[in-house]
């Protein structure tokens, strides 16, 4: 049998939308993972539920500090030492990646470096200063960067460097195990139906942080500009916008119609994808946006702003992408989609059919084949 390649992934923490890429690293290669952080600087994880479902074991950086918002962490180069790896994986053009990359290009000449990339479009153009140059630096010299979608890829070639390798791996999970999850949910999902008297009505479905860059007023104005008295909006998150919005849904003579749950995970959170009938994600600023993944693979019709990353997911069968600064453009694809969704007429005994345009399995093979 042949030996497997040593990968090398220094990330700077683990994420849900992080586990299943990571667990398929781990099957293809001897692969080590080392992480900067205990958990996500902008949103705590449950990190024993997320480690439950690793395949791999974790390990972290423990040395360093962090100054002003960036986390500077030593050890790397004791890892590299220690596991000798065939490749080295890094997040983004960050300070860890910097001294790995000069560390392999003075001694370990044969080790391939990659990084991953979850810039936009409107990312890759906004970055200037000093990530720019490092960007810059980085992708001409390095073996290859990771992008989240053939879009960026192609911007990529064209205005910074055609000299290295531009992989493609959306932010998505492992469509078979998340569905997995969804089915498990399904208690809990029939239990919110009752909870909040939704049959006969149709639930839109909001997922994410209650901060400015989500556009939530934006939201909540055209909710209340169409036809809507058998619709209801559901808004999962926290943050320090709460207060802020519930007073605006009042405003709006809506709050009746809003639900505001709070934040949740794993199945509290699940739950919702698998009736909310129609999902929107109205940033104004977006690198990403793993929520837009796990609405479709929950069967959701999905209404994605043009500023989010995850836009490259939406097709003309699955949703649509809208300016998320025109309200009239806004509200005439959310009355269409309200208009064409059928209203929850019963308890939910299925998954619905999987929304998303490919599948993980077709992505981290074609990811794996090239690194």
């Amino acid at each position: 049998m042949k030996k497997k390649q040593t990968i090398l992934v220094f990330h700077p923490a683990l994420a849900p939308y992080r586990v299943d890429f990571f667990n398929a690293l781990h099957r293809a290669f001897d692969a080590h993972f080392y992480f900067n952080l205990a958990n996500v600087s902008d949103q705590k994880f449950d990190q024993d539920d997320l480690k439950s479902k690793s395949e791999f074991s974790s390990n972290y950086l423990q040395k360093g500090f962090e100054f002003k918002g960036r986390s500077f962490r030593t050890g790397a180069i004791s890892a590299i030492k220690k596991h000798k790896p065939d490749i080295i994986l890094c997040s983004e053009y960050s300070p860890l990646t910097c001294l790995v990359f000069a560390y392999v290009k003075m001694f370990k000449s044969n080790t391939r470096v990659y990084t991953i990339s979850d810039d936009s479009i409107d990312n890759s153009i906004e970055r200037k200063g000093a990530r720019k140059l490092l960007r810059n630096i980085f992708s001409k010299n390095s073996n290859g960067v990771i992008f989240t979608s053939e879009t960026v890829c192609n911007w990529h070639k064209e205005n910074v460097s055609n000299k290295i390798k531009t992989l493609e791996l959306p932010i998505i999970h492992n469509d078979e195990v998340l569905r997995a999850r969804y089915l498990d949910s399904l208690n809990k999902a029939n239990a919110n139906i009752e909870k909040y008297n939704l049959k006969g009505k149709t639930v839109i479905l909001f997922v994410g942080r209650l901060v400015e860059v989500k556009n939530l007023p934006f939201l909540l104005k055209c909710f209340s500009k169409v036809k809507n008295e058998d619709c209801l909006l559901v808004i999962v998150g926290e943050g320090h916008l709460l207060e802020e919005l519930q007073k605006f849904s009042e405003k709006l003579n809506i709050s009746n119609k809003v639900i505001f749950t709070g934040r949740k995970e794993g199945n509290a959170l699940n739950n919702w994808y698998m009736f909310s009938q129609i999902f929107v994600f109205p940033s104004t600023y977006e690198r990403y946006g793993a929520v837009v993944n796990e609405a479709l693979l929950g069967g959701c019709y999905t209404l994605c702003s043009t500023a989010a990353g995850a836009s490259s997911l939406i097709n003309s069968n699955n949703g649509q992408l809208f300016d998320p600064k025109n309200e009239v453009e806004f509200i005439e694809k959310l009355q269409t989609a309200i208009d064409n969704s059928a209203p929850i007429d019963s308890n939910i005994i299925k998954l619905r059919d999987n929304k998303m345009p490919f599948s993980f399995e077709e992505k981290i093979g074609s990811l794996i084949q090239q690194l």
